[in-house]
């Protein structure tokens, strides 16, 4: 597992970073050691409450998420979790409620569960998986601890790597029509959209190493780059992607 566990739980989580795979399965051990029975660091993974987490089948945890047909967690959903919060524990020592994703509740939700989360029974934990926290109100989030997971090392691909690198020096040494033929001359190679993206990602990285040799053209350089990864149809070719990358890094030049 990626982050250790506090010896003191608090009674609510937001839990952000890593991929829905990852928030998931921090949550449930959360869950497990909320309510573990067993000696020594929790969770134990052998008593009976921890079996039943690992197998989703605790009556005392509840996950909160979009019904079938919605894209939010609406306002009768988190009234409903509310009123449940006052119901006291089915089998364990506590009830926990694992809203997944947070962030997909909308305001009227949210706003719902404040006085839960800020003022709760004792027994009543809460834990918020969230993939764009920003979206939770100010007043959701401070009424939680923040457990960010790191971020995921990937293996560097080293064409990939060299690609890049020659691309960012392109753009940042390059005049126009030496990086109107580089450009061409990656096209002829018909990337697929995925690999162009991952492409301009890694070129935009490497040419914020060089921002102190020329700020200035390291600065359209980086804005070109984004503006391509974040707003084009990744489809190769003059005036898709690669046309436009020339153009927003020579029009103001």
């Amino acid at each position: 597992m990626d982050i250790e566990l506090p010896a003191a739980l608090s009674h609510a989580y937001l839990i952000t970073g890593g991929n829905g795979a990852r928030r998931a399965a921090l949550a449930k051990r959360l869950a497990a050691a909320y309510l573990c029975e067993g000696n020594g660091p929790a969770p134990c993974g052998r008593c009976r409450h921890c079996r039943k987490v690992a197998g989703d089948i605790h009556p005392d945890v509840t996950v909160l998420a979009p019904l079938p047909d919605k894209k939010e967690i609406g306002v009768d959903q988190a009234r409903a979790l509310r009123a449940d919060v006052y119901i006291r524990p089915n089998e364990g020592r506590r009830k926990v409620y694992l809203i997944d994703p947070a962030d997909s509740m909308n305001p009227w939700a949210q706003n719902a569960l404040l006085k839960v989360l800020e003022d709760g029974p004792a027994y009543a934990a809460f834990l918020l998986l969230a993939e764009e926290p920003g979206r939770l109100l100010d007043t959701v989030r401070s009424r939680c601890e923040p457990m960010p997971l790191p971020p995921e090392e990937t293996p560097v691909d080293p064409e990939l790597a060299e690609k890049a690198e020659a691309l960012a020096e392109l753009l940042f040494a390059g005049d126009e029509f030496q990086v109107a033929k580089g450009l061409t001359a990656l096209e002829m190679e018909k990337p697929k959209a995925d690999q162009l993206a991952a492409l301009l990602a890694a070129a935009e990285d490497r040419a914020a190493g060089r921002l102190a040799r020329d700020p200035a053209r390291g600065a359209r350089v980086l804005r070109a780059l984004k503006t391509c990864r974040e707003n084009a149809v990744f489809n190769p070719g003059p005036g898709h992607t690669l046309g436009r990358l020339a153009a927003e890094l020579f029009q103001d030049a």
